[in-house]
């Protein structure tokens, strides 16, 4: 007996001994044959620590599980960085037998633990799951291949809180499941298995085509499938899936025997209360959903039978009824009743030629308004419709029966519209085949979202007929502003059915208060804390499918730090272009009338072309406010006065909607009628030089200034000004980087001078300046900036012309010359510096401008992804 515990113990140790070894013994194998896959096959980034690996035989005796803790896969190239797949736990079970006997790898079960998987699809079909390598990049293989290392005899499977996000570019379709548990089980190493699964997702939604089918919804799902894996053929035995309170059940089968997708699936619900299909609609299914009294019945089936492939759609049929529904919420006075509908969609062949949709009977009462609409389309290719909408809508009542936290609406919207017609009809623009008439009415309708400026119409009336929409009367405001609208609208029934259609309107708009900041998301603050010519805002892109014309008249237009006043004019947007044709405001204390336009149709390279006439702007509003004049025109900061102008200007917008400064061009000619010059750098340099009295300030009386800007440039011609009691002649240039390039021609009687300019015009010219003659002019180069300029002096001449120096010629001798000429130089060298400068700034701000323009363009695509990242977000709110 002693013996026999003896070795009844030996074989218990060997055997816990075992169980202990062989995790560490076969871990080194396990760990290198799944690298040696994972480098083969997969081009992505397969994110592990070995430290974080664990191998057991205890969990799931007497398979191995194998364990990793913070497993991802990451993208390359195109998805460089982006979260494929993540999983808190991933675990693998594993034949121990097959181990032990050296043999390949047997999976027999996958386990994963709060994984997210990500997936995108981008407009050109590129997705971020084709990870592996194609065959012909894949080193040859003589005797092995992959199947020698693993074999894939999976029988059950399990998934904890998972989250699955789905974006197709292509199809603009997306896909959100939140707090997935999910499990399931089936013999895959079998030809002919059964396969049951379990799922339930917390938060299930859905769109296609920028709509939300399914907003933040329950989704349970229960499958018993017969597998047939030879023939792959897949059939319902029992099959139930539940969308929030609505039951659906399923038989038939789905088979994929080649490329192509066979199937006959019948489907209907399994209970008939109203409130489970009023579960389905969006804001619904809140906080106090079964509060709601309710009563009714309806009825939902449909199939789905045919070949899916590239060529060929499997016909369909759906079916809902919807009888004598009735709900009540219990804070909202007015019950919904007399909820009826029967609708009917269905293709036999699956060709959508062949569609047809049936809305019979579709009505709902709301106190004493009746509310009613009948719909008949066929061929869903190219419809031709028959439909009718009759009755009132109370919006605030149904508004409170389903509220939501996105958005609030409210209102009476009473319709009476019937249409007939074929899209074909639309195409070929023969309205009078159309037949739609009616009328359509809205008294306080509001809709307002978070966080932004509530809409309101007080009242709009609105006349339909074939052509066009006649628009009486709107009345409304948008947040702070006010407008009025009367006009036409035609070609809106193409518009409506067709994304290419371009509809066409002619409209008056009048409005006491345009707060374009508000319209853009700008605030107060951002306004009244910025110091430059434009908040920071993004391009406004013109849709290039509206063609419209408005005669505006505007009391008050606030865009940035600009308050506009008595805006008149013309507006038209057409094809992606905005045209001012001409718009007169009055602002910055005088007036402007603009003609020209916005061009939005490269979102990326915004341009404008203007022509100005503007009529006594201020000079400080107009610098304090105008980023272009700041750049171009610095002196403007030390100007009082008014200026008046004739100025075209064009060139290329940046994407925060400001002058792309080295792209303008234009020209004209300014008009200063009375205006002053003190306390600037420039003219005090040459007061310092000249020694001259009373020349701090300069006098702009009736200027008039030739001006052009090219090259990133600001050029004057010669225009005269006063300084102080002397004329002087101006020119030259201001580069975008503040350098200047000047000459000044001052007119000094010499009579005039004092002792201290006496001496030092004496001394510039090297003999007494009263050799002269009875006045001087002197010539000043100034260089440099605004706030640090040079100031020298230049070639000097009599007021006949001939110069100083030969005046004085007889008095000393040949030093004059040589002053002269060496002055000469100097003055040249520097100017030529100034303009190379110059035209180094202008050719680096190009070169800039080409390059930014370049990987703007490179970007596009980055930008695609980024935004496909977070569309879902963007399109189910909170819940993703």
């Amino acid at each position: 007996m002693k013996k026999l515990l003896i070795v009844l113990g030996s074989i218990i140790a060997l055997f816990v001994l075992t169980i202990i070894l062989v995790p560490v013994l076969f871990k080194d194998r396990i760990v290198s044959t799944v690298q040696t896959e994972i480098d083969k096959s997969i081009n992505a980034k397969v994110n592990f620590e070995p430290a974080k690996i664990s191998i057991s035989l205890l969990s799931n005796f007497p398979n191995l599980t194998l364990g990793v803790r913070d497993f991802s896969i990451t993208g390359k190239e195109t998805f460089e960085g982006d979260t494929l797949f993540a999983a808190k736990d991933f675990s693998v079970e594993m034949d121990i037998v097959a181990i032990l006997k050296g043999e390949p790898l047997n999976i027999k079960g996958i386990m994963l633990d709060e994984p997210l998987i990500n997936i995108l699809v981008l407009k050109d079909g590129s997705a971020n799951y084709d990870i592996t390598y194609p065959s012909d990049e894949q080193e040859p293989v003589e005797d092995t291949s992959s199947e020698d290392e693993f074999k894939f005899g999976i029988d059950h499977w399990e998934i904890k809180n998972g989250r699955i996000n789905y974006y197709d570019q292509m199809y603009d379709m997306a896909i959100s499941l939140l707090g997935v548990d999910h499990t399931g089980n089936g013999d895959f190493t079998l030809s002919v298995f059964d396969m049951q699964t379990k799922t339930t997702a917390e938060d299930f939604s859905f769109a296609y085509d920028g709509d939300v089918y399914v907003a933040h919804k329950t989704l349970k799902a229960d499958l018993f499938l017969g597998m047939d894996m030879d023939n792959m053929k897949f059939t319902f035995k029992d099959a139930k899936a539940t969308l929030n309170d609505f039951h659906l059940n399923f038989d038939g089968y789905f088979a994929m025997p080649t490329d192509d997708y066979d199937m006959d699936i019948n489907f209907a619900t399994t209970d008939t209360e109203f409130k489970n299909v009023l579960s389905l609609v969006p804001g619904m299914y809140a906080d106090g959903f079964d509060d709601l009294e309710t009563s009714g019945e309806f009825d939902f089936s449909g199939y789905i039978k045919g070949i899916y492939s590239d060529t060929k759609m499997p016909g369909f049929a759906v079916d809902l009824v919807v009888r004598d529904g009735f709900v009540k919420a219990p804070d909202v006075p007015l019950p919904i009743e007399k909820i009826g509908l029967e609708m009917h969609a269905k293709s036999e062949s699956g060709d959508l030629k062949d569609g047809l949709l049936e809305l019979k009977n579709f009505g709902l009462t709301i106190d004493q308004d009746r509310f009613t609409a009948q719909a008949v389309v066929n061929n869903f290719d190219s419809p031709i419709w028959n439909l009718s909408v009759q009755g009132g809508l109370n919006l605030d009542i149904i508004s409170k029966i389903e509220p939501s936290e996105d958005f609030k609406m409210g209102g009476i919207i009473t319709a009476n519209i019937n249409s007939k017609g074929s899209y074909a009809d639309v195409e070929k623009e023969d309205y009078g085949k159309l037949q739609t008439t009616g009328n359509l009415k809205m008294q306080n309708f509001s809709y307002a979202e978070k966080d932004a400026p509530g809409f309101s119409i007080s009242n709009a009336d609105m006349n339909f007929n074939p052509e066009s929409i006649n628009l009486t009367t709107l009345n409304g405001n948008y947040g702070k502003s006010d407008f009025t609208l009367t006009g036409s609208l035609s070609n809106y029934i193409a518009y409506a059915v067709d994304d290419s259609a371009v509809i066409r309107g002619n409209m008056k708009l009048s409005s006491s208060l345009l707060d374009i900041n508000e319209m853009m998301g700008v605030s107060e603050e951002d306004v009244a804390e910025t110091t430059e010519d434009t908040t920071a805002m993004e391009v406004v892109v013109i849709p290039k499918n509206i063609d419209f014309t408005f005669d505006a008249t505007v009391q008050t237009i606030k865009y940035d730090n600009f308050e506009m006043k008595n805006a008149v004019g013309q507006i038209k947007v057409k094809d992606g272009i905005l045209t001012l044709d001409p718009l007169k405001i009055d602002m910055l204390e005088g007036s402007i009338k603009m003609t020209g336009l916005y061009n939005s149709q490269d979102e990326y390279e915004p341009k404008f072309d203007f022509q100005l006439d503007i009529s006594k702007l201020s000079i400080p509003e107009t610098f304090k406010n105008v980023m272009t004049v700041q750049k171009f025109v610095p002196i403007a900061e030390k100007m009082q006065g008014k200026f008046s102008t004739d100025f075209k200007i064009q060139g290329l917008l940046t994407q925060e909607m400001m002058p792309d400064l080295a792209t303008i061009s234009g020209g004209g000619l300014i008009k200063i009628a009375d205006a002053a010059v003190k306390d600037s750098k420039v003219i005090n340099g040459v007061t310092s030089l000249s020694k001259l009295d009373n020349t701090n300030e300069v006098i702009l009386d009736d200027v008039q200034v030739q001006a052009e800007i090219k090259d990133g440039r600001l050029s004057v011609k010669p225009f005269d000004v006063k300084m102080g009691k002397y004329k002087a002649t101006v020119d030259g240039s201001t580069g975008l980087a503040g350098d200047i390039a000047y000459n000044m021609q001052l007119n000094v009687p010499t009579g005039s001078m004092g002792q201290a300019a006496n001496s030092a015009i004496s001394n510039l010219l090297g003999s007494k300046v009263e050799a002269v003659g009875s006045s001087v002019n002197l010539n000043f180069n100034i260089t440099g900036t605004y706030d640090d300029p040079k100031v020298k002096l230049g070639k000097t001449s009599t007021e006949g012309g001939s110069s100083a120096a030969a005046s004085v010629k007889e008095q000393v001798g040949d030093r004059i010359d040589e002053e002269k000429e060496k002055l000469k130089a100097e003055v040249e060298a520097q100017t030529q510096a100034a303009k190379d400068s110059a035209k180094a700034e202008a050719e680096r701000l190009k070169k800039k401008a080409e390059e930014e323009a370049k990987k703007k363009a490179e970007e596009e695509k980055e930008k695609l992804k980024d935004k496909a990242k977070g569309k879902l977000k963007d399109i189910f709110g909170d819940g993703n």
